[in-house]
């Protein structure tokens, strides 16, 4: 009984308070080295008591991608408005080799309105030669954020984010699927998924978002676990 009543109580504060939350867990460390030539990639993540949110790249103080969300709306139903959520958000820059001109300090911040949260990272590139010409690497860099998980009490609809950068998306596409590896539409934010409904029936398990560029392809997977009603 006492697990319960604190289970009910935790409950209660979390449907109230609405966060963002950086995940060191999930995120790359905050300052490392790396050899000029190798393969970078800088992950952060989110823990999220909304279901999308608007994701900002800066470098050195210069925006370098930004993920808006131009469907964010408050839930109407007062049952859904109160229920609890928690998604952790993922987003990653990935280039294939690593030039100087990558070096410095790199900040992402994840926001709703007006709750935000937001990391530095120091990001220290060694260089092989001296004689290196400054190139703009951040144009090859593939930029994508997707929600790594879902957890949630009945409510409407939610959806799934997954989306490549405004500088790579025209030349990959993007394709969903369900726990049992079907195909399905997108139906939000032209790359999100929107579960209607959603249950534990029907929705619980491990969505998929597939990102091919160039034949090249990668996987992005979404655990999505809806709670039942409370008894």
């Amino acid at each position: 009984m006492v697990n319960d009543c604190s289970s009910s109580s935790l409950l209660e504060r979390l449907r109230r308070h609405k966060a963002i939350t950086f995940q060191s867990e999930l995120s790359s460390p905050i300052q490392f080295n790396i050899d000029e030539g190798s393969q970078f990639r800088l992950t952060c993540s989110f823990l999220s008591n909304f279901d999308k949110i608007d994701i900002f790249w800066f470098h050195n103080n210069t925006l370098i991608e930004s993920f808006i969300s131009k469907t964010i709306v408050e839930e109407e139903d007062d049952n859904v408005e109160n229920s609890f959520l928690a998604s952790i958000i993922v987003s990653t820059i990935e280039i294939e080799k690593v030039h100087f001109d990558m070096n410095g300090t790199y900040k992402c911040i994840g926001m709703h309105k007006e709750i935000y949260s937001q990391q530095t990272f120091h990001i220290h590139v060694i260089t092989n030669n001296t004689d290196s010409i400054e190139t703009n690497s951040s144009e090859n860099a593939l930029i994508t954020i997707h929600t790594y998980q879902s957890l949630f009490e009945p409510r409407t609809q939610t959806s799934l984010m997954c989306r490549v950068g405004n500088k790579r998306k025209n030349e990959c596409n993007v394709q969903w699927f369900d726990p049992e590896d079907e195909s399905l539409d997108k139906l939000d934010e032209k790359t999100d998924l929107t579960l209607i409904n959603p249950n534990f029936e029907d929705h619980m398990g491990l969505f998929t978002c597939r990102i091919c560029c160039h034949n090249q392809c990668q996987s992005l997977t979404s655990f999505v676990y809806p709670a039942g009603p409370e008894k």
